[in-house]
């Protein structure tokens, strides 16, 4: 059975992206829509893992083929570091006490070890993990089952990088698309061939009797989910509209964002830079790991 390990919605929320976290989504995928969307490529099990919630997975939680799960920021409450940990099969409860305990990773990991929680940690190469450092990744791999080797969304080398570690770790390798659009939704997956429903395929998973498969970022890849986000603005920002027309506010919106379509161009320029900088950062981070290797984590206990 295949699984997309890794999708968002709109329940992600605000782009994390400075200024336009004030009027942009980090996506505007709908629940459905993923559903639909992966079964199509032909995915046997749908997840949504939102930042921090799981709204988006409840919407379709009632379907047989749905693991609910989430991609968690844990937090190094010394220096203020988050990584991404992705959950899978979570319960409503559970999830209120990840969110409680999230804030520390001294507090999160220990739980999710307790309650048998699949945890994976995610695009561990890429700078979205804030300044993550070997010693950081030490502290995380006696609580983590496995490691994500292909994101979707990431460079070649940076998965290359993840996939290294989760050798030498011998952690199980996990994929997802991380598509935070419907470009990439199913084209990236995790493969349990002898699983037979979702909950065998959590057991498959533990007892990391899987493989990974599908495709990986690039440039080109990015530049299109940067076109696809703005193009999911200005759509949204025309539904606001229509369902308020009298509202000069929503009038506004589309005024801006009419005056600012040339700089659509942008995200291509954007793209480029970000993986230069994403690429740089992955360096950094193997170069820290084979210098550092026995260097003293930060507690975690």
């Amino acid at each position: 059975m295949k699984l997309d390990l890794h999708v968002h919605t709109f329940h992600s929320g605000a782009t994390t992206i400075y200024p336009l976290d004030r009027v942009m989504n980090e996506s505007y995928n709908t629940p459905d829509g993923v559903y639909r969307r992966a079964k199509a490529r032909g995915m046997d099990l749908v997840t949504i893992t939102d930042h921090d919630r799981i709204a988006g997975a409840l919407e379709i939680a009632d379907r047989p083929d749905v693991l609910v799960g989430c991609e968690v920021t844990g937090v190094f409450p010394g220096d203020g570091v988050a990584v991404h940990l992705g959950v899978l099969g979570i319960s409503e409860v559970q999830h209120r006490e990840i969110q409680r305990l999230r804030h520390d990773v001294r507090e999160l990991l220990p739980y999710l070890k307790r309650e048998r929680i699949f945890t994976t940690l995610n695009h561990v190469a890429s700078r979205i993990n804030g300044p993550i450092t070997a010693s950081h990744v030490a502290a995380l791999m006696p609580w983590v089952d496995g490691i994500e080797v292909i994101n979707g969304s990431r460079l070649g080398t940076q998965n290359r990088t993840a996939a290294c570690l989760a050798d030498a770790c011998r952690k199980v390798g996990v994929a997802g698309s991380d598509s935070h659009t419907r470009r990439g939704i199913g084209r990236t997956w995790v493969d349990a061939p002898a699983a037979t429903d979702r909950e065998t395929f959590l057991v498959e998973l533990h007892a990391r009797r899987v493989f990974v498969g599908g495709r990986q970022g690039n440039y080109f890849t990015m530049a299109s989910d940067m076109l696809r986000l703005a193009a999911g603005f200005y759509s949204d920002r025309a539904v606001r509209l229509a369902r308020s027309p009298l509202d000069w506010r929503k009038h506004a919106f589309v005024l801006g964002g009419i005056l600012g379509l040339p700089l659509v161009c942008l995200p291509l320029a954007a793209a480029l830079v970000h993986f230069i900088l994403e690429e740089r950062f992955n360096q950094a981070l193997l170069f820290d790991l084979v210098k550092r290797p026995a260097m003293r984590a930060p507690e975690v206990a």
